[in-house]
């Protein structure tokens, strides 16, 4: 049986505010330049004039995550350290998380189980 584009779901992004710290809630799969424009956007328009802002990414509804992944998380981190900020990652699925691990990121990136977790350890 062949898989169809319709089997596998798409990248999807919405961004909330919690507790005054946006968190961007990532779905799907997280994997080509069209999707990271679309994050990468989402996140300029967020730190623009906002010294000092922290990014919480939610990935518990990321279900894949390649390389060019990995990249995008990279540049999230670089442009909101830039602007005075922190990233924090929170309920990476297993799966993902492996990525990490494997290339290390893991020791880069705070990655907690919920974002109430990584809320606390924003204000603490």
């Amino acid at each position: 049986m062949t898989g169809t584009t319709t089997d596998k779901p798409a990248f999807n992004l919405t961004v909330s505010e919690q507790q005054g710290v946006k968190v961007f809630h990532l779905q799907g799969r997280l994997m080509d330049q069209q999707q990271a424009d679309l994050l990468m956007q989402a996140l300029d328009e967020h730190l623009q004039g906002h010294e000092g802002t922290h990014v919480i990414l939610d990935m518990g509804g990321l279900v894949y995550m390649n390389s060019t992944g990995l990249n995008i998380m990279i540049s999230v981190l670089t442009r909101t350290r830039k602007a005075g900020g922190q990233v924090m990652l929170a309920a990476v699925s297993h799966g993902v998380r492996q990525l990490f691990v494997v290339t290390k990121l893991d020791t880069v990136f705070p990655i907690l189980d919920t974002v109430e977790l990584a809320l606390a350890k924003l204000r603490s």
